[in-house]
């Protein structure tokens, strides 16, 4: 595993959430649960959906997924691009 990882970081750039993002992807979630009356292990899976569209959002870039309700629903609670399949 770590091989392809350092792989990866070699040939592709790597993104991370930043502080900001962190933050925004707390009160987004806890908007998210309350809403829609998420348990805890839901809440914690969507977190990691959150963190991934905020980082696009920043980037510019657009997600791409299968996973269509879960990001479906994030986008309604915070803007970026999507294409689901």
């Amino acid at each position: 595993m770590k091989k392809f990882v350092d792989h990866l970081s070699k040939n592709l750039q790597v993104i991370a959430p930043n502080e900001r993002e962190w933050a925004e992807s707390g009160r987004i979630v806890n908007r998210m649960a309350v809403s829609k009356g998420y348990d805890t292990h839901k809440t914690r899976e969507i977190h990691f959906d959150v963190l991934i569209a905020l980082s696009a959002r920043r980037m510019g870039a657009t997600v791409i997924t299968c996973n269509g309700a879960d990001f479906t629903a994030v986008q309604a609670f915070s803007t970026f691009n999507l294409i689901c399949w």
